[in-house]
């Protein structure tokens, strides 16, 4: 994930008013006018490629063209399977990470998406779904993944869309922002929009015979809701934020940031330098021990892809 900004360009002749982009579906997008509620489709042109779902964008006002799209205040980015970045949704506010007793969640997934997301800038919340049924899967292995998290500044919903469990409190914490639910195909993504807005058609899909989630959303869509929306996204099996520097690093674990201060050398690693007051936090138990897990993981992965450069070494004064 990662944040970007563009210098406004100059406006065409005659432009209709912004619009928001609703869904893009390859060179043609759908857009609402969110004062009359009308929507129609529009052509993508060349120099208008970039626009995804929740940008604004004007129109020709002689053709349904996009003529140039607004500033965003972030994007929301993932690495394809060729490992190029692609941009799935812009202009977020919060970002739901949905988990769920099935499928499994793969280990550092939820981590991953929290340095990511701090980074957008957005706001984070962990939405534990299908909850009716935690009860009869794994409840012990979900309490200690949940654990994990309890420390941050963060929402941790429980919440069924099969039994609506949970659904008002997520209402509340969402109402008037755009908020976009991204994890696993099968978590139900598309279950929670469409309990969350039952006047709403989603396709929703259930789960393959392994266990694994089957992608039924493949383009991420938009929809308008008590003053804010809902964004449904395609589920992932992995994701790798876009981070280029170890300070975003560091701001994606708010939570082991708060001790790294107190390190003896400003960019310890937390593996054995001396003085690490890290280390010293998960001995204690201040810190998750999966946390620590997790960074170096991170520090690894990015590092060796180039994208993290370390400093060099310093005693603090």
């Amino acid at each position: 994930m990662c944040m970007a900004t563009r210098q406004p360009g100059k406006h065409a002749a005659s432009t209709t008013a912004p619009l928001r982009v609703i869904a893009r579906y390859g060179s043609e997008v759908d857009v609402l006018d969110t004062r009359q509620r009308v929507q129609q489709r529009a052509r993508l042109r060349r120099k208008t490629d970039d626009v995804v779902c929740g940008d604004r964008v004007f129109l020709e006002a002689t053709e349904a063209a996009v003529a140039r799209r607004a500033d965003r205040h972030n994007q929301l980015t993932r690495r394809d399977v060729s490992n190029r970045p692609r941009t799935i949704a812009a202009n977020i506010d919060r970002v739901w990470i949905v988990i769920a007793p099935r499928p499994e969640v793969p280990s550092f997934l939820v981590d991953r998406f929290l340095a990511g997301i701090v980074n957008l800038p957005a706001q984070p919340g962990i939405l534990v779904n299908k909850w009716d049924r935690a009860d009869l899967q794994r409840p012990a292995a979900f309490d200690a993944l949940l654990e994990n998290y309890r420390c941050l500044n963060l929402d941790l919903l429980r919440v069924s869309a099969h039994t609506g469990y949970g659904l008002d409190r997520l209402r509340t914490a969402a109402r008037g922002h755009s908020n976009i639910l991204v994890g696993q195909s099968g978590v139900g993504k598309s279950s929670l929009i469409q309990a969350l807005l039952p006047r709403e058609e989603l396709r929703i899909g259930n789960l393959g015979h392994s266990g694994e989630g089957r992608h039924t959303t493949t383009t991420a869509r938009w929809y308008e809701a008590e003053g804010g929306a809902w964004i449904d996204s395609p589920g992932v099996r992995d994701f790798t934020p876009e981070i280029s520097s170890t300070a975003e690093l560091v701001r994606g674990f708010p939570d082991l940031a708060a001790f790294a201060e107190r390190c003896r050398f400003r960019d310890c690693t937390h593996r054995a330098e001396p003085g690490c007051a890290v280390t010293v936090a998960v001995a204690d138990g201040g810190l998750p021990a999966h946390r620590l897990e997790a960074w170096h993981e991170l520090l690894q992965e990015i590092g060796a892809g180039g994208r993290l450069m370390p400093g060099n070494r310093g005693a603090r004064r």
